[in-house]
């Protein structure tokens, strides 16, 4: 194909349009793995049914986002209603693949052709699968092996096509990424007798350092950890007064206990410095924000980390 006819081809509005569809198709893939994959479920047999009554979902009822609306969000069969991920996960993967090909292939017109495309190709799976690790992390605490381990060569491999991190700085990433989580993580448990940073953690920042590289991980971590606190902290402490609120007594109720024998106290809420919050979607998050601000990022962590 001639590069100037498929440049104009690719930078059409049409082709974002398509790029945005195929987001949200495929979104529509990833529930299904974020439901089976924790199960032990295969991802491709049997197809998309109600898991509350087993009725296949027939195809007019499995157009992404509009079979959500139409529906009201439940089963056509027996009523039941549908988790809004669904929703959430589709039009989120819609948005994303939007923005990967406006950036990746529509923004960088003197790049290869084949070079953009592969770009947007890659970044597209890297979504896809940081997408699908989140919600399963928000659903279980769990990142599972088989996606981290295979996404982890890969995305090494596939980073070859991309010319953008060289394949050192992403071998280093690969090692750094699991080591700096498995070395906090053992330290921790080592401390506390408890477990505090899951290993999956580790596997999901080699899977970034395999693609990104090295250096991209010191802004991930730092600011997945700042989104960690910002977030977590808040929820935290209305969990807690709810609970405090659930067994604190009253006026009246002290009152009463006063001329009754002692009854049996209920435990304190465990400590919020022991509350488990899943980091995994805060490390997407945030990795998702470095590839959609690389061209400005990537300079600028490179002379930081040289000194100039």
């Amino acid at each position: 194909m001639d590069p100037a006819f498929a440049n104009v081809v690719l930078a059409s509005p049409l082709a974002l349009v398509f790029a945005v569809l195929l987001g949200a198709l495929w979104g529509s893939f990833f529930n299904v793995c974020i439901a089976r994959i924790p199960l032990g479920k295969s991802v491709v047999h049997p197809g998309s049914h109600c898991f509350s009554c087993g009725a296949p979902v027939k195809a007019y009822d499995n157009v992404p986002l509009l079979s959500y609306l139409w529906l009201r969000g439940r089963c056509r069969a027996c009523g039941a209603g549908f988790s809004a991920r669904y929703l959430w996960v589709e039009g989120l993967m819609a948005v994303f693949s939007g923005l990967l090909y406006w950036q990746f292939v529509q923004q960088d017109p003197q790049t290869d052709v084949g070079i953009r495309l592969a770009r947007f190709a890659v970044f597209f799976a890297f979504s896809g699968v940081l997408l699908v690790l989140s919600f399963i992390d928000l659903d279980t605490q769990r990142l599972p092996d088989v996606i981290t381990l295979p996404s982890i060569a890969v995305f090494f491999a596939a980073a070859f096509a991309l010319h953008m991190a060289p394949w050192k700085e992403r071998a280093i990433g690969l090692v750094a990424g699991y080591l700096a989580v498995r070395i906090v993580a053992d330290g921790y448990y080592y401390l506390r007798g408890r477990e505090g940073l899951g290993l999956g953690d580790g596997k999901l920042l080699a899977v970034m350092g395999a693609l990104l590289g090295w250096k991209a991980l010191p802004v991930v971590v730092f600011v997945a950890s700042l989104l960690g606190v910002l977030v977590s902290l808040p929820l935290l402490a209305i969990g807690a007064r709810r609970t405090r609120g659930h067994t604190k007594a009253g006026p009246e109720d002290e009152a009463e206990a006063a001329g009754r024998a002692e009854a049996p106290v209920e435990p304190e809420p465990e400590s919020l410095r022991y509350t488990q919050v899943p980091f995994g979607p805060f490390l997407a998050a945030s990795a998702l924000a470095y590839v959609f601000a690389f061209d400005r990022l990537a300079p600028l962590v490179a002379a930081w980390l040289s000194g100039e």
